[in-house]
């Protein structure tokens, strides 16, 4: 497994984007530091760059339980954990020739809907640490996800088939 990461620029400032690749193929993940909780992207690297070794010694084989394992060491950057966790969805989907869609097997749910007046409970994805762990917080429409769109896209289908396992999304 290869692991990189690159510091990219936005209209807000910097973010980081995150690539694993194996055999050809590779998956994308991004963090934006919160600035709220006194990050930039030099900490959001320097937490990548703890992850390293775990990362690179992984397979996409380890798609589902990437994110247990990092949190288990790094319990302090979910978002960075998210991120390697889409990666690595990303990834595997690719080897195996699936969408988003198949391999979270929700063909037969709600398509993605955008909530306008929701005031029910609301989950952060990037804030949970994983793909696993979102969705094991699913509990059938009683909470939104508070998603984002990233500058380039990166994890744009991943959190959009998220929201079909809850009521559907909020913009942030």
């Amino acid at each position: 497994m290869k692991f990189f990461y690159q510091l990219e620029r936005f209209e807000l400032g910097e973010y980081v984007v995150v690539r694993v690749e194996e055999d050809g193929f590779s998956g994308v993940g991004a963090v934006i530091p919160n600035r709220e909780k006194g990050e930039n992207y030099k900490t959001v690297m320097g937490a990548i760059e703890e992850y390293r070794h775990f990362v690179e010694k992984s397979s996409s084989h380890h798609f589902a339980v990437i994110s247990q394992r990092l949190l288990k060491h790094f319990p302090n950057h979910p978002e960075v954990t998210f991120a390697i966790s889409a990666s690595f969805f990303e990834l595997y989907a690719k080897k195996n020739g699936m969408s988003i869609e198949e391999l979270f097997m929700c063909q037969n749910l709600q398509k993605p809907m955008h909530l306008e007046n929701w005031n029910g409970k609301v989950v952060v994805p990037e804030e949970m640490g994983g793909i696993a762990e979102v969705l094991s917080l699913s509990d059938k429409g009683k909470t939104a996800l508070l998603i984002r769109d990233y500058p380039n896209g990166e994890m744009k289908e991943i959190l959009y088939q998220l929201t079909r396992y809850f009521a559907g999304y909020i913009k942030l």
